[in-house]
């Protein structure tokens, strides 16, 4: 990625992060980043485009610490605990990232292709799911209702961690307690 472009990148996540989407013109991104605004349109051809890639520079971030390490031939229980452990410390480490990616997914404001393509970054985590329904894991639970209360645990984690400043031992207790609730309820 080019320098430019990466300084617009990352001057659009500080933005919207700080402003929101809506209030926050290109003319103040590209100032932020310290490029033009014609420099901006250079490398995304509208605002749109910016947030599309915005979302993707999140989502790969995200996805790559999730899969950092992440123990392709164990257990569901142990793939499933993997994730579970590192989507949390990435939302903990990156609270900024993790508050805009959180926020774009509410507001939806992503372009269905950019949807597609952040899919291929997880491609792992929808393999762990099939094979926890080929498994009978979960029993018969609907795939998209048990990545739906997935989703929503692990957002109650990190808020839950990040509002009582959760470290160390503390937080690694409050993880793997998370992480047994879900598990439990989820294979009852």
């Amino acid at each position: 990625m080019s320098d430019k472009r990466t300084l617009i990148l990352e001057a659009a996540i500080e933005l919207f992060a700080a402003n929101g989407f809506w209030n926050t013109p290109t003319s103040k991104i590209s100032k932020h980043a310290g490029v033009s605004t014609g420099t901006l349109f250079n490398y995304f051809a509208s605002k749109d485009a910016l947030i599309d890639e915005v979302y993707l520079v999140l989502r790969k971030e995200q996805s790559q610490a999730m899969r950092d390490d992440y123990p392709v031939d164990g257990t569901v229980r142990e793939r499933f605990e993997h994730l579970w452990f590192r989507y949390i410390m990435w939302g903990l480490e990156n609270d900024v990232r993790y508050q805009l990616l959180r926020q774009m997914k509410l507001q939806d404001l992503m372009s269905p292709e950019a949807q597609e393509r952040s899919t291929s970054e997880m491609e792992f985590a929808a393999q762990l799911i099939i094979d926890t329904q080929q498994a009978a894991t979960f029993g018969e639970m609907d795939h998209e209702f048990m990545q739906a209360l997935l989703l929503a645990q692990l957002e109650a984690a990190v808020m839950f961690a990040k509002q009582k400043t959760l470290k160390d031992m503390a937080l690694t207790k409050h993880i793997t307690q998370s992480f047994n609730v879900f598990w439990t309820g989820a294979t009852s």
